[in-house]
């Protein structure tokens, strides 16, 4: 102690003591949780070494150092008697009259001392702050100069710990919302399970066709939006319930059962959100996952997740609750997509073909190449089963290349025997028009193997037009005016805008296979013969798909389709017995049937 102490130290010695006590602490800013922390023990520790004992703390203006918008005075630091002020972090509690010297010292950017009252003024890279100390007497000069060198430390203890609370915020905080990231939101499911005398619920709520907000109004709309949503979450739950951003457009919410459920996180959103001059409705999709004691939190997020993806492809509902049958699923998905790419990459994968009849000359005028694949036990996966996924997963793209490349290749082969007007149809994927290639790509196969453009036909879905219209019609008029003719598939099971379908550069129309299947007995017939009359009037080619049955081909025949595909013809067949058929088929004559 300075003062009591019966054998007097140096200056000098006393303040090599006090700088050593504070750069223990001062540059190591992990030892402390935060900048309180770190001021209250700073604090104590220059009452120690002046041997005050009065009340002492800390204020700054609000900026980076508490990340307010104010030009107030706040209290960061205290001890004794100025803790209860502290807790409310205002520095209007503070009397008047030191409120005033505090305040004057700040702007005159100056220390001050008196009889009882001692300010250090503290500035270090911009952070401006001041410690106030109180003593029964007037320190001496020696003693002065000891207090401005241990604020002087700990000005620059105050920035490495403010630095690293930053860092800290950046790591378990998201920088837009303010809310706990997903690194956070871990910890929080960490903790919440520690304590499960009341059901707990972990929700994952994500915002349906938030991308189009963005791409349409403009990212900041959309970060506005984020922040209208998290605060609209916050303020409408409790404090037991946590909430959290955990990825871009997906926010988490944790804590009791009965209030993390469906209807009350749907009512929340009932209500369109306001940001700037725009009226935001939005709906959302969710998933659930009921908080357990010995399973790990990160596990935990997951399963939630799985349920959220659950719930986006419901057409019913909008939420779904975890149940292990999904994570069967989840697995049976990546399986099939792992061992797609497997066999892809081994060259497993056939292309087979079926062939297209002019229903009044009987003669074989194209053929469809169709994607085959045979698991390990030489039965063949259906293609409604791989191809999603493969469109899901981004194989279709290399998958589709290499179906075009052996298709047209085929082609080569057919035209040198002989057969020099048959068309192959390809079908083609939304996610190979986005590739910005795949037109050179077809240009590229055409021209490798010398076959005219015309014999080309892309099959594409109405979807693929709808998801994309603006870069498919690009595309297919780039096609079109190269020679390669463009078939629609599955016509009539889509949701089709005629605007459009008239700006398709289209030479065939593909009747869906649902439409024919009962066309003998009446049924559908109407339909059918209303896509015939478009065709028509467009000026398209018309083809039946899933024809089996002459009744059903006479039928399509009477009603003015011009060609046919099905088992009534021929089934789907590797190359060899594509061959076999041209060779030596010889079909009966299609008659409508005029009874």
């Amino acid at each position: 102690m300075l003062r009591g102490c019966a054998e007097k130290m140096s200056t000098n010695a006393k303040l090599m003591s006090c700088l050593d006590a504070i750069n223990d602490t001062a540059m190591s800013p992990s030892s402390v949780s935060s900048v309180m922390d770190y001021l209250g023990y700073q604090l104590a520790k220059m009452n120690d070494v002046l041997g005050l004992s009065g009340s002492a703390l800390c204020v700054s203006r609000a900026g980076h150092l508490l990340d307010k918008d104010s030009n107030n005075l706040y209290v960061i630091g205290a001890i004794n008697a100025f803790l209860p002020i502290l807790q409310n972090d205002a520095a209007t509690a503070l009397p008047k009259r030191l409120a005033k010297l505090l305040q004057h010292c700040l702007d005159s950017k100056t220390h001050y001392y008196s009889s009882k009252d001692n300010l250090l003024y503290l500035n270090y890279s911009g952070l401006e702050s001041l410690i106030y100390f109180e003593s029964a007497t007037a320190l001496e000069v020696s003693e002065q100069k000891i207090a401005e060198t241990m604020a002087s430390q700990i000005s620059i203890g105050l920035e490495n710990v403010n630095l690293y609370s930053k860092l800290k915020t950046t790591s378990f905080n998201d920088w837009l919302t303010k809310l706990p990231n997903r690194n956070e939101f871990i910890n929080l499911i960490s903790a919440m399970k520690t304590d499960l005398t009341v059901r707990k619920q972990l929700a994952l709520v994500d915002l349906s066709h938030f991308s189009d907000i963005n791409d349409g109004l403009g990212q900041d709309i959309g970060n506005s939006l984020l922040v209208a949503v998290s605060k609209r979450l916050v303020n409408s739950f409790s404090d037991g319930i946590q909430i959290g951003r955990i990825t871009g457009d997906v926010f988490g919410i944790i804590g009791d059962a009965s209030f993390v459920e469906p209807h009350i996180i749907n009512d929340l959103f009932r209500k369109p959100f306001s940001v700037s001059s725009h009226a935001l409705p939005i709906n959302v999709n969710i998933g659930f996952y009921e908080i357990q004691a010995n399973v790990d939190a990160i596990y935990q997020l997951r399963c939630a997740n799985v349920a959220l993806n659950h719930a986006k492809k419901s057409i019913s509902k909008n939420a779904a609750f975890y149940s292990p049958a999904m994570d069967d699923e989840t697995r049976k998905r990546l399986d099939i997509i792992r061992n797609l790419q497997h066999d892809f990459e081994c060259e497993k994968l056939e292309v087979w073909y079926q062939p297209q009849i002019d229903l009044l000359t009987e003669e074989t005028v194209g053929v469809e190449a169709l994607l085959r694949w045979r698991d390990s036990n030489g039965k063949f996966i259906s293609p409604e089963v791989f191809v999603p996924l493969a469109e899901y997963s981004g194989l279709i793209v290399e998958i589709g290349k290499w179906v075009l490349a052996e298709s047209v290749r085929r082609l080569k082969v057919l035209i040198a025997a002989g057969y020099s007007n048959i068309r192959m149809a390809v079908n083609v994927s939304v996610l190979q028009f986005r590739d910005q290639s795949f037109v050179n790509y077809v240009k590229y196969v055409i021209d490798l193997h010398g076959i005219p453009p015309k014999l080309l036909e892309l099959e594409i879905t109405e979807s693929v037009v709808m998801d994309e219209p603006e870069i498919v019609i690009q595309a297919l008029n780039q096609l079109k005016a190269f020679g390669v003719h463009i078939a629609i598939d599955d016509f009539g099971t889509g949701f089709s805008s005629m605007s459009y379908i008239q700006k398709l550069p289209l030479d065939r129309l593909k009747i869906d296979r649902s439409f024919v299947k009962d066309i003998d007995t009446n049924k559908d017939a109407f339909i059918a013969q209303a896509i015939v009359n478009l065709g028509k009037q467009l000026g398209l080619i018309t083809i039946a798909e899933g024809v089996e049955r002459k009744s059903q081909a006479s039928q399509m025949l009477k009603l003015g389709t011009d060609e046919a595909q099905g088992y009534l013809f021929a089934k789907p067949m590797p190359f060899s017995g594509l061959k076999t058929y041209l060779l030596s088929h010889s079909c009966q004559k299609v008659v409508p049937d005029n009874t």
